[in-house]
C-alpha cells in the first residue's frame, strides 16, 4: 500500500547517531484483561478514540483506523480474513496526519467514502473546531494513493467537534451527509449532484429534531435487516442514542427508540461504529471513548459482540481494551518481581488513586502479562507515582506512592509501604504518609538509586513543577536515613529547557561501565519526541551527567509522555524501555537489540517525522529542483508521470540515508503540460503537481 504524507510534524534539529540500537514492538509481549489478548498492548492507548472500519486494500476484510484527541490516527491492517480477523498495528501516525495545532485543536474523527464515485474509498476527518478535510483517493481501490484537497470540505464549519456519517438516505444513488455538533443536534447535508460530482447543501440544522445532549457522533446502519438506514448516536455523557427508521429506504422516518440503547455506557464521548468483524452476516458494535469523568474506567474501545442475528441484535460485552493496554489519564507504571519467581511484574497507577496489578505469566526472558486488579492491596494515594525498590535490603520490593495535591497547602507527601510479607507472598503495609518532610508543591514523582556506590539507595525527587530534589542517604541498606534535600542532580536537568520541565525518569547502568546512567522524559502540552540520555562521565561513586541526546528513541510520532521504566524484560543483559503516554493511558516499548546478529544497521532518525517534497520553480520553465527528506534510511523511487500515470523519467532511485536531498531536473525535452512528481518507499507515498510552460 501507499499513502502520502500530509502535513509534517517537526523536531529541533538534533541529529544523533545511536550506539544503542532500539525496536519498537507493539504486540510481541502479550497482555490479557478478563479474557481478552488486546491486538497491540504497547500500542500506547487512545484518547477520545473514534474507531473506523474500512476495507483499504480491497483485499476482502476489514482494515482499522482510530481517530483521537491528539490529532494523529492510528492505523490496523487485517491480516487475517473476513472471518477471522488479525489485526496488525502498523503505524500511530498514518499518512503523517497531524491535526494538533491551533488551527485545528485535534481530534481526528476518520471516515472513508467514495464520494466520487470512481470504485474507491476517499478520505475524510473532522477535528476539534468544526472542520472537515479532504483527501482524495488518486489511486486504486486496492493500492490507494491520497492527495490532499482540503481543509474545509464545501467550506462547512460547525465549530466545536465535527464528527460525521455518509449515508445514501434517500436512495438516490449518492452519499449525502450527517454532522453532529457540539450542541447534540445532527446538519443534514443533501447531496444534490450525482454520485461522481458531489454537491453538499444544508438541508437542516437539527435533522429529524434529534437533540442528544452534547457532541453528538452518528452512525447510519441497517441494524434490523429491514433495508434502510437507522441511526445511533454517541454523546459527551457516554450513552448512545437509537433512532429506527420505520420508513423505507428512500423515504426516512425516524422514531426515537431509547436515549440508553441496550444499557451501554462508556463514560464519555460515546463514538459507536457497527463493523461484520467476524462474517456472521450480522453487525457487531465498537464504541470509541474517554473516561475524563470516571478514572475507574481504563479502556480505549468497547466492544460488543453481536450474539444474536441481523434483525435482531443481541449485544455481548466482549472488552472495554479492544485494542491495548489502555489504563487511563496519565497511568504512569513500573516493573517489579512482586513474588520471587524470577520475572517481572507490571503495576501502573493513574488518576483513580489506586494501583493496578497485572502478573507475568510468562518467564524471565518471555514475558506475558495477565491482569489481576485495578485496586492492588487496596492502596490509594491521591495522584499516586509509584516506585518499587527494596529500600531495607530484605530481599523483597517496598513501594514508594508520590501524592499529588492541588492547591497548596496542604502539600503532598511520600508515601513508603514497606513489604511486610515474604519475596514470594508481599504484603503492604504503611510506614508513611510523609517520609521526606517539607513543602513540595504539586505532586511528587519518585526514584532510587545507589548513586554513590556506598551500597544503599539514595532519593531523588521531582514535582509537576519540575524541581529537582536529591536525598542523600547517610544510613545504610538495612536503616535508610534521608538526608536533608539538595537541588539539582549532578549537573543533569535544568529547571526547564526549551519550555519543558522533566517529569519523570530513571537510572540505569545502559553503558555497562559500573555507574549509573539517567533518563528522562519532559512534560509539555504539545508533545515531542523527547527522551532524554544523560550518560554519567563520572563513576560509580562521583556520578557527573553529561547530556548527550534528547532523542534517545526512534519514536515515530509527537507524544507527551508522564513516565519512563527501564529495565531487562527479556533477560539478554541489556535495558529495555517502557514509556507511559500522559493523555492516550498506555504504553510504548521499545527492546534494546543492540549488539544482536539479526538487529538491523544502526536507524538514525531525521529532525522531520515522515517523508517531506517540495518542487520550486513551480510553474517551471522549464527547470525545477525536487527537494526532499528521509526520516530513516530506505529505498526510495522518485520518478516523474504524466496524467495518464505512464513514467517520464526516474529522477533518483535506490537505498538513500536519512537526511534531506536535492534533485534539479531539466524538463526541456517535455512538453508543456501538468505533470506529478512521486516520492515512493516501501510504506509511504507523496505526490505533488508540477506546470511546466515554455
Amino acid at each position: 500500500m501507499k499513502y502520502t504524507t500530509i502535513i509534517l510534524m517537526l523536531l529541533p534539529a538534533l541529529l544523533w547517531a545511536q550506539e544503542f540500537q532500539f525496536r519498537q514492538e507493539f504486540d510481541t509481549i502479550p497482555v490479557e484483561i478478563n479474557g481478552w489478548q488486546t491486538l497491540a498492548p504497547w500500542g500506547g492507548g487512545e484518547s477520545v478514540s473514534y474507531p473506523e472500519f474500512c476495507d483499504l486494500d480491497g483485499d476482502g476484510d476489514l482494515d482499522l483506523f482510530i481517530g483521537n484527541s491528539l490529532g494523529f490516527i492510528t492505523y490496523y491492517e487485517n491480516q487475517g480474513t473476513f472471518q477471522l480477523p488479525s489485526f496488525k498495528l502498523v503505524t500511530r501516525a498514518w499518512s503523517g496526519i497531524n491535526l494538533l495545532n491551533l488551527t485545528n485543536f485535534g481530534h481526528t474523527a476518520p471516515e472513508f467514502c467514495d464520494l466520487d464515485g470512481d470504485g474507491d474509498f476517499d478520505f475524510f476527518t473532522g477535528d476539534g473546531v468544526g472542520l472537515i478535510h479532504h483527501w482524495e483517493n488518486i489511486g486504486t481501490s486496492i493500492s490507494p494513493t491520497f492527495e490532499f484537497i482540503t481543509d474545509t470540505l464545501e467550506n462547512i464549519d460547525i465549530g466545536g467537534f465535527s464528527r460525521f456519517d455518509f449515508a445514501d438516505i434517500d436512495h438516490d444513488g449518492d452519499f449525502d451527509l450527517f454532522i453532529g455538533n457540539y450542541y447534540g443536534n445532527i446538519l443534514y447535508y443533501r447531496n444534490d449532484g450525482s454520485s461522481a460530482a458531489w454537491d453538499l447543501n444544508l438541508s437542516s440544522g437539527q435533522f429529524a429534531g434529534i437533540d442528544v445532549g452534547y457532541d453528538a457522533s452518528p452512525c447510519f446502519v441497517d441494524i434490523d435487516a429491514d433495508h434502510d438506514y437507522d441511526l445511533f448516536l454517541g454523546n459527551r455523557a457516554g450513552n448512545i442514542w437509537y433512532y429506527r427508521n420505520d420508513g423505507d429506504s428512500a423515504n426516512y422516518n425516524f422514531t426515537s427508540m431509547s436515549n440508553f440503547y441496550d444499557s451501554i455506557w462508556v463514560d464519555y464521548d460515546a463514538a459507536p461504529e457497527f463493523a461484520d468483524i467476524n462474517g456472521d452476516g450480522d453487525y457487531d458494535l465498537f464504541v470509541g471513548r474517554e473516561n475524563y469523568s470516571n478514572p475507574n474506567s481504563p479502556g480505549d474501545v468497547f466492544f460488543y459482540e453481536n450474539t444474536g442475528g441481523a434483525s435482531i441484535p443481541q449485544w455481548q460485552s466482549v472488552t472495554t481494551n479492544y485494542l491495548s493496554l489502555d489504563q487511563g489519564l496519565k497511568s504512569q507504571n513500573h516493573h517489579a518481581d512482586s513474588d520471587a519467581d524470577g520475572d517481572l511484574d507490571l503495576f501502573s497507577a493513574n488518576f483513580n488513586n489506586h494501583v493496578s496489578f497485572y502478573q507475568n505469566i510468562g518467564s524471565s526472558d518471555s514475558a506475558s502479562y495477565l491482569w489481576v486488579t485495578d485496586s492492588y492491596q487496596n492502596i490509594a494515594v491521591n495522584g499516586a507515582y509509584i516506585y518499587f525498590s527494596d529500600i531495607d535490603a530484605d530481599q523483597d520490593s517496598d513501594l514508594f506512592v508520590g501524592e499529588v495535591q492541588i492547591p497548596n497547602p496542604p502539600y503532598p507527601g511520600l508515601h513508603l509501604f514497606q513489604n511486610r510479607g515474604t519475596p514470594q507472598n508481599a504484603q503492604y503495609s504503611l510506614y508513611s504518609n510523609n517520609l521526606v518532610p517539607g513543602n513540595i508543591p504539586v505532586g511528587i514523582i519518585p526514584a532510587l538509586a545507589d548513586i554513590d556506590g556506598d551500597g544503599d539507595y539514595d532519593l531523588f525527587v521531582t514535582n509537576n513543577d519540575s524541581i529537582k530534589y536529591y536525598y542523600e542517604n547517610i544510613g545504610t541498606a538495612t536503616s535508610p536515613i534521608f538526608a536533608n534535600p539538595t537541588q539539582g542532580w549532578f549537573g543533569a536537568f535544568p529547571m526547564y529547557y526549551n519550555g519543558f520541565g522533566v517529569l519523570s525518569y530513571c537510572f540505569y547502568d545502559i553503558d555497562h561501565d559500573g555507574d549509573q546512567d539517567l533518563f528522562g522524559v519532559p512534560h509539555g502540552l504539545s508533545g515531542g519526541r523527547w527522551v532524554w540520555f544523560y550518560r554519567n562521565v563520572g563513576n560509580a561513586q562521583n556520578p557527573l551527567f553529561n547530556l548527550e541526546t534528547e532523542y534517545f528513541l526512534p519514536l515515530e510520532r509527537e507524544d507527551t509522555f508522564v513516565g519512563i521504566d527501564v529495565m531487562d524484560i527479556d533477560d539478554d543483559g541489556d535495558g529495555d524501555f517502557f514509556l507511559s503516554l500522559t493523555y492516550d493511558g498506555g504504553m510504548y516499548f521499545f527492546r534494546n537489540i543492540t549488539g544482536e546478529a539479526s538487529a538491523p544497521p544502526p536507524v538514525y532518525r531525521h529532525p522531520q517525522a515522515g517523508l517531506q517534497i517540495s518542487l520550486g520553480p513551480n510553474p517551471a520553465n522549464p527547470n525545477t529542483v525536487i527537494s526532499f527528506s528521509l526520516p530513516f534510511a530506505q529505498q526510495i523511487d522518485l520518478a516523474v508521470y504524466n496524467l495518464l500515470g505512464a513514467r517520464v523519467t526516474t529522477l533518483a532511485s535506490g537505498l538513500k540515508l536519512p537526511g534531506s536531498y536535492v534533485i534539479p531536473w531539466d524538463a526541456s525535452g517535455n512538453a508543456s503540460g501538468v505533470y506529478i512528481i512521486r516520492l515512493e518507499t516501501p510504506v509511504e507515498s507523496l505526490s505533488e503537481k508540477l506546470t511546466i510552460i515554455k
